[in-house]
């Protein structure tokens, strides 16, 4: 923590040393005396519902149910095309013609008989293994993370002393024998090399049962618009409802739960080898997932059973005759969604083929057989791929207070997602007056300038509380692109989501740990629009998941916007701000703009 802050402090004496710091206002510095003051200048804001928005432009997608007591509930669906990992398109070792016609000079081909034995959806989390001490113990589980020598399960024995041990630095009694680890002279880890991880983009109860149901898409996802002589992309929006309408036949519908621990297969034990243990030497680790098992029969007769025929014979032919597959969930014990790595999502088809063994004595087909193989392939998430959202209508105060465009508000809703963003002109009161030539005459050195967001926690609290957004997104509506203050700020913190620290919009807790308010730095930009007639643009606030994206992607035909920030529609959050006339008693957490500056005594 201390290092964070130094860094904290650190960047700020760099962002106030810069060029524009000792040129602004140069005139001032004199022998008179000078006193450094704020200023606090109003804003006008105007909310907005965000339309829909080309929901295949996301980078990341969502899966699951979400609610909270002021925004409702919503729901997201995916749906997605599907390729072979392998474009070759055989199965077993040879190909269909070859198994039908056989070989003169190969008595080894012969047909497979290839037979679908396990099907699996394999459907990754994000997650993380950061471990900033190196001890073994990720952070979350550390009671340290930046002392190797911290002892997280209290036996005694430093974390990386048992890692490098071979003991688990979790567990007091690694071996189970009831002698602590630190005592134990012969403590062996049932468990080595599992690697922990911490689950990221988890949004709700990570312990909810829910159904999971997997379904073949019957509708094709077409590249292209026929609306636009196929020279323009197909857009397909947030609101669609292909999910609903284009369900095929059902390939899995049952409860399922969230296994966050890594899972680890062994090999089959070979009866041959008396003296080793196969079964003990592990085969595969494959990271925490949603993980499934498909119907063996649809796979059968969808794909393997049509090897060599012109569905499956190249790539185009393949996805308009498998057309995708839709993934649904419903029935939650609790609100749970999930934001879920697609792009490394997978089908993988286990089967079994007849092989010829010709025993390696291929001049003697008196020993000859055949025997059983074992083989896979994989499906991968390829091409279009796309959320469904389905949500709940606001509550009546919210619509009323997002459609008032005359008054400024009491309070500013903000909501992922198609949801509602807030748009920001600086300067401009109540009555509309503009005061940026007022300060424009005045003989400032402008040395910080920020937005104060305070959260409005009584109502959050009186609707019995929400899971907020761990950050907000500034960024300049005109040019759709971040304020300045946000490329020259290089600072980092925690994780890589936290980045541009100093820019800010990073969540302020309180004393229990709940949002107290978002703090903005825009310090560069308030210099260039006061000092150097810069446009005084508007600026778009959102909720935001990952300050790094800056990508924008396209929303519905709208009067009002033609474009929302990526990473606030892959955020099903929401929160209440105090707006900018709030109720007398509120009036000092008021949204407004902070200028600090300094001047000479009576300017």
């Amino acid at each position: 923590m201390k290092n964070f802050l130094k860094l904290i402090f650190i960047s700020l004496m760099i962002a106030s040393c810069n060029k524009d710091y000792n040129t602004i206002g140069l005139n001032l510095i004199d022998d008179e005396p000078f006193n450094t003051n704020l200023e606090e200048v109003p804003v006008k804001v105007t909310m907005r519902k965000i339309p829909t928005y080309v929901a295949n432009s996301l980078t990341t997608f969502q899966l699951g149910e979400y609610d909270d007591n002021i925004y409702g509930k919503s729901s997201a669906s995916f749906l997605t095309q599907i390729a072979f990992e392998d474009p070759s398109l055989d199965f077993g070792e040879f190909s269909q013609s070859s198994e039908d016609s056989g070989s003169d000079d190969n008595i080894a081909v012969i047909p497979e008989n290839e037979k679908v034995k396990k099907v699996f959806l394999d459907i990754p989390f994000f997650n993380n293994v950061d471990d900033d001490d190196n001890d073994g113990v990720i952070n979350i589980y550390d009671v340290d993370s930046s002392d190797p020598y911290s002892d997280s399960d209290g036996d005694g024995v430093a974390d990386i002393v048992e890692t490098s041990n071979g003991q688990d630095p979790l567990n007091q009694d690694t071996d189970g024998d009831g002698i602590l680890d630190g005592d134990d002279t012969e403590s062996i880890n049932p468990n080595g090399g599992r690697t922990l991880y911490d689950l990221d983009s988890l949004l709700g109860n990570s312990q909810a049962t829910f159904r999971l149901k997997v379904s073949e898409l019957e509708y094709f996802l077409r590249p292209y618009d026929p609306d636009a002589n196929f020279e323009k992309f197909q857009k397909y929006y947030s609101n669609n409802t292909i999910a609903q309408d284009f369900a095929g036949t059902v390939l899995f519908d049952d409860q399922i739960s969230i296994n966050s621990n890594e899972l680890v297969f062994y090999q089959e034990d070979d009866p041959e080898t008396e003296d080793d243990d196969e079964s003990e030497i592990v085969k595969e680790r494959l990271t925490p997932r949603i993980r499934v098992e498909l119907n063996n029969d649809f796979f059968q007769s969808k794909i393997v059973d049509k090897e060599g025929s012109d569905d499956i014979s190249n790539i185009d032919n393949f996805k308009l005759y498998f057309k995708g597959l839709i993934i649904e969930t419903y029935d939650f014990s609790d609100p749970l969604m999930m934001i879920l790595n697609f792009d490394e999502a997978e089908v993988r088809v286990v089967y079994d083929y007849d092989k010829y063994d010709k025993k390696d004595t291929p001049d003697d087909t008196s020993d000859d057989t055949i025997d059983t193989e074992e083989s896979e392939f994989k499906l991968l998430f390829s091409g279009i791929k796309l959320n469904s959202f389905k949500k709940d209508a606001y509550p009546g105060y919210v619509y009323t207070s997002i459609n008032d465009t005359l008054n400024n508000p009491k309070q500013v809703f903000l909501k992922g997602g198609d949801g509602i963003m807030a748009e920001i002109e600086l300067f401009k009161g109540d009555n509309g007056v503009d005061m940026l030539d007022e300060i424009r005459s005045k003989p400032w050195l402008i040395n910080e300038a920020n937005l104060s967001l305070y959260i409005d926690k009584e109502m959050l609290s009186a609707n019995g509380g929400i899971i907020e957004p761990s950050r907000l997104y500034l960024y300049d509506i005109k040019n759709k692109a971040p304020v300045i203050d946000y490329f020259v700020d290089n600072s980092s913190g925690p994780n890589q989501f936290q980045n541009k620290v100093v820019h800010g919009g990073l969540i302020e807790l309180d004393e229990d740990k709940n949002g107290l308010m978002y703090k903005i730095r825009i310090s560069e930009h308030i210099k260039n629009v006061v000092r150097k007639d810069s446009t005084n643009i508007k600026l778009g606030l959102v909720v935001s998941s990952d300050i790094n994206n800056t990508i924008n992607i396209e929303v519905e035909n709208s009067d009002f916007m033609t474009f929302t920030p990526n990473s606030s529609a892959i955020n099903p959050l929401g929160t209440v701000l105090i707006g900018p006339s709030p109720s007398p008693e509120k009036f000092e957490k008021r949204m407004r703009l902070n200028i600090f500056y300094t001047s000479r005594n009576g300017n």
